[in-house]
């Protein structure tokens, strides 16, 4: 994958290579939207991931490859170790998990995740199968 020179600030349709959890995870981070966090706490980035291997044993092959969003702030975008890959139009198919991330934060019981994609990917596969996060 190229990596080209990073902009000077992140936007959407913004395509980065980022940091995964071992070799045989290579993500990819694409910026869909970007909203104000209402109370002041920067921006929140609605990503579509891709080129990821989460144990999931309720799909075909038991991994998931992608998930179609994740709300990040700015820490997740810099402990991530990005490399800029392009361009790319935003993905339609974060606009069902925005809907539903934004109905649940709108009410206060959702956020966001300022940790690194390693981390984010970690929680991600630990939820999905049952594992507490305390565990290692």
């Amino acid at each position: 994958m190229p990596h080209l020179p990073a902009p000077a600030a992140y936007a959407v349709g913004q395509l980065w290579a980022c940091k995964g959890r071992h070799d045989d995870e290579q993500p990819t981070l694409l910026i869909n939207r970007i909203d104000q966090h209402p109370l002041g706490g920067g921006n929140i980035y609605h990503v579509t991931f891709d080129g990821l291997k989460i144990r999931h044993p309720g799909l075909p092959g038991g991994y998931m490859t992608r998930l179609a969003h994740a709300p990040v702030t700015a820490q997740t975008l810099e402990r991530s170790q990005l490399r800029f890959v392009g361009e790319r139009q935003p993905d339609p198919a974060y606009l069902q998990g925005y809907a539903q991330w934004r109905e649940a934060f709108d009410a206060g019981q959702a956020g966001s995740f300022g940790v690194s994609t390693p981390t984010l990917l970690e929680i991600v596969e630990r939820r999905i199968n049952g594992t507490p996060l305390d565990q290692p």
